[in-house]
């Protein structure tokens, strides 16, 4: 058949509709709040289809699926099967794509983890959300963020003048103090006339606790290089 058929669907605020929707197009339902159209598409249509669905399973299966209910509806005839999308708003975050919302991701990597080469037996490799497989140099996310060192830092100044231009890095800011009073640096001297050596401890340093620290520095507080440090914030 070419068409479903719905007869008399009584849903919710639906008044005894009866339609035909044809097959193989793209059939869009439009119409002001209240007008119906969940009602029809969702708990009409979409119902009737899930429940058809459910029948052909056995009751340990029926239990575990979704159910729509029962729709209020005289006749649903040729009904395909259905792909029915939840009308809220996809929760998520950057590492979210379209295989994470179905769970389809979830079948290709065990589908690479067995026929794969090398065999390996689990699924994690495979994984962009796992350390296990993530690319280590995006993280996973399929992009690599950069700092602009020129941008961020002004060498014309010192730490005591806010060469670190980031906001929380700023004079009397929390971080700020991380660097003067580590024991580092001459924290009036002009960043564009640092060593070598000074240059890769404030921009690049890996967190540890500083053996010579001021007085003001707190006993838990490690140090941290700035593009480190600057990356949580983004």
């Amino acid at each position: 058949m070419k068409a479903i058929k719905i007869t008399g669907a009584r849903q919710n605020n639906l008044k005894n509709i009866s339609l035909e929707i044809p097959k193989n197009n793209i059939t869009v339902f439009t119409g002001v709040s209240g007008s119906g159209k969940s009602s029809l598409v969702f708990e009409t249509i979409g119902a009737e289809a899930q429940r058809q669905i459910n029948e052909t399973q056995n009751s340990f299966v029926r239990n575990r699926l979704m159910h729509l209910g029962v729709a209020d509806v005289d006749k649903i005839e040729h009904l395909n099967v259905p792909v029915i999308i939840n009308q809220k708003r996809l929760g998520g975050n950057v590492r979210s794509t379209v295989g994470t919302a179905t769970d389809v991701y979830a079948s290709l990597r065990l589908l690479f983890s067995r026929m794969g080469a090398p065999f390996v037996g689990y699924s994690n490799v495979f994984s962009f959300n796992n350390p296990q497989g993530m690319c280590p140099n995006c993280e996973g996310l399929g992009y690599v963020q950069k700092i602009n060192v020129d941008a961020l830092i002004n060498k014309e100044k010192s730490l005591n003048e806010g060469a670190i231009r980031f906001p929380t890095f700023q004079p009397g800011g929390w971080r700020w103090t991380r660097y003067v009073y580590s024991g580092y640096f001459d924290n009036d001297k002009k960043l564009k006339n640092y060593t070598k050596q000074e240059w890769e401890l404030l921009l690049y340093s890996e967190e540890h606790k500083p053996k010579h620290t001021g007085r003001e520095w707190g006993k838990t507080v490690k140090y941290e290089g700035v593009i480190p440090g600057s990356k949580k914030d983004f």
